[in-house]
């Protein structure tokens, strides 16, 4: 008992030495040698951490200018041997800030083919022209004024043909249609899948016939075939880099006999098999629109027109407690859109504006768009129009899957440190981050967003005292008693979702509320539950961020730095290699999301609202249904 008391002693000890260095180095970071009462701080250790904030906060306030920040960051870059490629950021500061590139820690120079470049927006740009197997490694990037600097790093990788899909499956059989599902092919050449191939034949027949190669989902719906005939069916999947072989083909599929019931599809699967069946082109290099940063300036306005006079509303997607999400067409460009219906009456309204509010000027590749905003007159339901994302959230996502790697979760992690970091630099904290506010973009790559700002609010470097709106379990122990919340009490919500999806268990969880209470404020919570695969970094990342102070915890920059989240070679490998089923996630996300089931709205309001969207609007299962099919 004496040497575990001895070893936790000292290991309490190294933490508080770690902590106390991470201080002293801030402070020296930061301290101005011209002022005695800062410069008496940055030595005294037993200072209260908030006057260290204090300190930094005046510090900022009497520099001139901003320190830089990367509005964009680079990201992962597939090449082919002999192409062109480029990476691509866009760092913003006053001064403008100084952008250099380095490869694996050395600084790249330019050559007859590379080359660092500017375009006409500042975005700095390194081009290979062409691109080599040489050129593989970590890319880092540095931004620099003398108000101070940021890093972004970055992967070069080789792309390849995608490797096969496996055979799909017959979900449904009619006498002249079979509908097919098939899931994502293991290997995707380090490219996205873009589209696919599907071909058929009689099964005493030698040739293949095509049926299309334009399918950009996970079905399709054969038509056209004889009754009672047996047909077999094959694919192949195309990314960047051309066609993978064909892959295996099915068992015999026997059609039912003439006149059997036709096989019927959702709304929203139908729009998707009209696309294909017309011929629709798939765009093989779909380059990423550039966000439109001038809403920061001039922000989106309430319109009192009635949203239904330009979208069409396809099918419900989920319920809040306020609110109805659903998916939408735009009539004009037949554009996919998310609208969310929100009741506006007097008990709602201050929640509804603060999210308007907050949306309506902020742009960033990890935070939903907000188009346009509806309040028509005369009417309790305030719509917001956005960009449409995949539509399942980050916990669905994992479990719906065969396995999952603790690279997947860093990835998911790393993005929603982004998103963060760009609303701590506009002066908001989200403050609801829960895994159905972290929405995934797609379901082929690992791309999520953050979604739903109920919840946010403007929060200062010196703390503001908030509303506590969110989930408890996921909610910082400072916004539970009261206290003011920080940019790092967001950071308390990261290390919550981290140690679900890796654990499958809400770490400050009660047998009631009280006890979660407890168990959050005294930060009480057990390592047992993690997954027993999980690197030690991982666990280390996890006792970073759950400190009871919020200025303990790291902002979202320096946990960028924590060695569990670097894209080194060494830590995805080591991330790679610890692998878990998805099903360890099923019944935490089933318990969770029945939890939120309860929750859900029954004003008569957004009832009727839906019901008015048309009578073939029903709730969609189209999400469930491709999270199924691809995975």
């Amino acid at each position: 008992m004496m040497s575990v008391n001895r070893r936790r002693s000292r290991i309490t000890g190294i933490m508080d030495e770690e902590i106390d260095d991470e201080r002293k180095e801030r402070i020296n970071r930061y301290g101005s040698p011209d002022t005695y009462t800062l410069r008496r701080l940055r030595h005294e250790l037993g200072t209260r951490p908030e006057s260290h904030v204090e300190a930094e906060a005046l510090l900022s306030a009497r520099r001139e200018g901003m320190a830089p920040f990367f509005r964009e960051k680079p990201q992962i870059l597939p090449i082919e041997e002999d192409k062109p490629a480029q990476l691509v950021c866009y760092a913003v500061g006053d001064p403008r800030p100084i952008v250099q590139w380095f490869k694996n820690d050395m600084v790249v120079t330019e050559s007859h083919r590379v080359k660092i470049l500017e375009d006409d927006l500042g975005r700095s740009i390194l081009r290979f022209g062409p691109a080599h197997a040489i050129d593989m490694g970590i890319y880092k990037v540095t931004a620099r004024n003398k108000s101070g600097q940021t890093i972004a790093r970055c992967r070069v990788v080789l792309a390849e043909t995608p490797h096969s899909p496996d055979s799909p499956d017959a979900s449904e059989i009619s006498g002249n249609e079979i509908l097919l599902r098939w899931k994502l092919p293991k290997i995707d050449g380090n490219s996205p899948i873009i589209c696919y191939n599907v071909q058929y034949k009689e099964s005493d027949a030698v040739d293949w016939i095509d049926v299309a190669s334009n399918i950009d989902h996970e079905f399709y719906l054969v038509r056209n075939l004889k009754p009672n005939t047996s047909y077999q069916f094959r694919l192949a999947s195309r990314n960047k880099i051309g066609w993978s072989e064909k892959g295996i083909p099915t068992m015999a599929i026997k059609t039912l006999d003439e006149g059997a019931p036709k096989i019927q599809l959702s709304r929203a699967m139908r729009h998707l098999q009209d696309i294909v069946e017309s011929g629709q082109e798939v765009v093989l290099e779909e380059s990423k629109p550039h966000l439109d940063y001038r809403v920061e300036k001039s922000p989106i306005h309430w319109s009192h027109e009635q949203p239904t006079d330009k979208y069409n509303y396809i099918s419900e997607i989920s319920r809040g407690r306020f609110s109805v999400v659903v998916k939408g067409i735009d009539k004009s460009s037949d554009e996919v859109i998310v609208a969310k219906l929100m009741e506006y009456r007097p008990d709602t309204e201050v929640q509804v504006d603060a999210e308007f509010e907050a949306l309506r000027s902020l742009r960033h590749e990890r935070i939903t768009s907000l188009i346009e905003a509806y309040k028509p007159s005369n009417n309790t339901v305030a719509v917001l129009i956005q960009e449409k994302l995949q539509g399942v959230d980050v916990l669905t996502y994992l479990s719906s899957r065969h396995e999952y790697t603790e690279q997947t979760v860093a990835n998911i992690i790393t993005q929603i440190l982004d998103g963060l970091q760009y609303l701590h630099w506009r002066g908001y904290c989200h403050l609801d981050l829960q895994p159905d506010n972290v929405v995934m973009a797609s379901v082929r790559s690992v791309e999520v967003k953050l979604v739903d700002f109920g919840a946010a609010q403007k929060v200062s470097k010196i703390g503001t005292v908030v509303k506590s709106l969110g989930h408890p379990e996921y909610t910082a122990p400072e916004v539970l008693s009261e206290e003011s919340a920080y940019p790092q009490t967001d950071i308390w919500s990261v290390g919550v979702l981290t140690y679900v999806l890796l654990s499958g268990v809400s770490p400050f969880r009660g047998a009631n509320s009280d006890e979660t209470r407890q168990n959050t404020n005294f930060v009480r919570f057990r390592f047992e539950h993690l997954f027993k695969e999980l690197t030690q970094e991982a666990t280390r990342f996890i006792m970073l961020v759950f400190k009871r102070h919020p200025h303990k915890r790291p902002t979202a920059e320096e946990c960028h730095e924590h060695r569990w989240l670097l894209p080194t070679e060494f830590m995805i490998k080591r991330r790679d290699r610890a692998v878990f089923l998805g099903n360890r996630l099923k019944d935490f996300c089933e318990e969770y999301h029945a939890e939120k089931q309860k929750e859900m709205t029954k004003y008569e309001s957004l009832t009727s609202a839906v019901r008015s969207m048309g009578p073939n609007v029903t709730r969609s299962n189209s999400i469930q249904e491709e999270i199924l099919a691809v995975f």
